[in-house]
């Protein structure tokens, strides 16, 4: 209960050892798709920028809306495996294909809330860079310095807000996949109360892996390959143990 990240590390290398092929090629599967899909939405956004073309902008938007709720699916079934892993039980690469065949509705509802939280945090700092991009704003001080000081100051608060929010969230596709029958709304809650008073900690263990992110981009982004199932596989043990928390929580109730 309550391990050390230092520890959590320690068992995510342990349970990996072996296994490295498997995480590492449904990362790279799961990448290479995910970029493929990408490509006709991203050049028809560019090109309906460029031209000022709307219908090829909001196509392009809509498709990398789309492309992006199928890279949660993704996502979730690198953690399925992850889980598995962790478990100590069998793992397959076809593993990566579980959100797609039990309730993909659910990760794509929490794909969306994900979104629609994003955008409102990020919302009004945006709106406040629409008179310095319009050029609406006065030349003069407080005109654009001000609009753009309060932009700053307002996206600040957002990716704050945002953090602290993704932190409470972050265990809830890993309760989506051990509860087939459990609402988008209700694993939320349930990542939330879990992640009370841990998000500090969850935070502190992504900080130690900057230094290795910024490895793994140094290597051509080739050691990420290696990096990244690290980081899942310690979020995974993260998972667990505070599993272990809840059920001695539980127990100490009973």
């Amino acid at each position: 209960m309550n391990k050390k990240n230092a520890l959590l590390k320690a068992s995510a290398r342990e349970n990996l050892l072996g296994h490295y092929g498997t995480v590492i090629a449904a990362l790279f599967l799961s990448a290479l798709i995910i970029l493929l899909l990408n490509i006709p939405f991203d050049n028809m956004l560019r090109q309906g920028f460029a031209f000022s073309v709307m219908p090829r902008m909001v196509m392009g938007i809509l498709g990398i809306v789309i492309v992006s709720l199928i890279a949660v699916l993704f996502e979730s079934g690198i953690l399925r495996i992850h889980l598995l892993l962790a478990r100590g039980q069998d793992t397959r690469l076809k593993d990566i294909l579980y959100p797609f065949q039990n309730r993909p509705d659910r990760y794509f509802g929490y794909g969306v809330a994900v979104m629609i939280v994003s955008i409102i945090c990020q919302l009004p700092g945006s709106v406040c860079l629409i008179p310095v991009i319009s050029g609406t704003a006065e030349l003069s001080s407080p005109g654009i310095i001000g609009w753009t000081v309060l932009a700053i100051a307002l996206y600040a608060i957002g990716a704050i807000v945002l953090i602290i929010l993704m932190l409470s969230w972050s265990m809830t596709v890993f309760i989506l996949l051990e509860d087939p029958e459990i609402r988008v709304t209700d694993a939320i809650r349930s990542s939330s109360r879990m992640m009370k008073g841990s998000r500090g900690r969850l935070f502190l263990l992504y900080l130690s892996f900057i230094a290795w992110i910024l490895f793994g981009i140094l290597s051509f982004l080739i050691g990420l390959l290696w990096i990244i199932p690290y980081m899942t596989q310690s979020q995974t043990c993260f998972y667990l143990d505070l599993l272990v928390k809840e059920t001695h929580h539980a127990d100490n109730i009973s």
